[in-house]
């Protein structure tokens, strides 16, 4: 039994059992009783599929990432699908990984499944290689990234603003004191190189920089790296992350040198994650507003999809969360 028979033994146009099906009010009370007959005979409900040939919408979104397992990720898309179940969409999540193939192939995948837009979570989306993709997926579809800039036509973005954190935390600093500043950063993305300039800026205008440094997001590594620059005598009061994660592999190597933390050397990660509490001492960080940077992310995609006017790029400020007084 398909919409079709069920239009055929009501004795209605198959438009006429859409708009049953839909809860829409343009149908006579005599009519809909017609077919709710029917479809109660047949127990009919109508797949996701179906449903969505007969009204243009599949109401699912596609929310793209490249580790659920990382904190930052999670978060965001938890409240991106938290928020959309709350409007009635569905969502489907992907995990693509680094790999640029794979990123592309996922995108391709959820076109084919026609979902009614894509929501890509994370600043490591706005890669070269990306940009004809995305741009042929927003002649289909609306496409929102969050916290990188894309301004493509149908295209819709939600940032943090990074590079204005970092000179935040670096002229606080700075106030109280410190004078050479570390940076260690863990990724060459569009919101990393806005934390990078940033950094540079305030830190050139307050001080002195006593070194920038690319390394991989890990403990261990940013704790070595701190241990090696001690070892070599560069001098720092004040060491800038780009992730709790690498603020607390610095605090473990300056720890294992006997250096204390704040009174020696104040140490800043970024995010707020649950992370920046777990550790000693509390971590001063950035609070990077991802739950409401998802939030806005689903406020403007319902705003398009409702055809209403939506804002292309959206700027929220970031907040400094200090928990080392020195």
């Amino acid at each position: 039994m398909n919409i079709y028979d069920i239009a055929k033994e009501a004795g209605v146009s198959i438009a006429t059992v859409s708009r049953v099906l839909n809860g829409s009010e343009n149908v006579r009370d005599l009519t809909r009783q017609k077919v709710e007959k029917v479809l109660k005979k047949y127990n009919y409900v109508p797949s996701a599929i179906a449903r969505g040939l007969m009204t243009n919408s599949m109401k699912t979104i596609g929310i793209v990432t490249i580790d659920i397992r990382n904190l930052y990720y999670a978060n965001v898309a938890h409240t991106i699908e938290q928020a959309l179940r709350i409007i009635g969409f569905n969502s489907i999540l992907c995990n693509t990984g680094y790999d640029i193939e794979q990123k592309i192939g996922y995108l391709r995948m959820l076109t084919e499944k026609k979902v009614d837009s894509v929501i890509l979570v994370g600043s490591t989306f706005r890669d070269p290689l990306l940009d004809k993709p995305v741009l042929e997926i927003s002649k289909q579809i609306p496409v929102i990234i969050v916290n990188a800039y894309y301004g493509y036509p149908n295209t819709y973005s939600i940032q943090c603003d990074d590079r204005k954190a970092l000179e935040k935390f670096v002229e606080y600093l700075a106030h109280r004191g410190r004078r050479n500043f570390l940076y260690l950063y863990d990724a060459d993305t569009f919101s990393g190189n806005l934390k990078l300039e940033g950094f540079q800026k305030a830190a050139s205008k307050h001080g002195n920089i006593a070194g920038i440094h690319l390394i991989r997001s890990g403990i261990d590594e940013a704790a070595n790296k701190t241990k090696e620059l001690l070892r070599s005598g560069i001098l720092f009061d004040a060491v800038l992350t780009s992730e709790d994660l690498t603020a607390i592999g610095v605090l473990q190597g300056l720890r294992e040198n006997g250096i204390a933390v704040p009174e020696q050397v104040s140490v800043v990660g970024y995010n707020n994650s649950i992370l920046s509490l777990c550790c000693h001492p509390l971590l001063s960080t950035v609070d990077s507003r991802m739950e409401d940077m998802g939030k806005l992310a689903v406020k403007v995609l319902h705003q398009v999809l409702s055809g209403e006017r939506a804002e292309n790029s959206i700027k929220i400020a970031p907040q400094l969360i200090f928990r080392q007084t020195t």
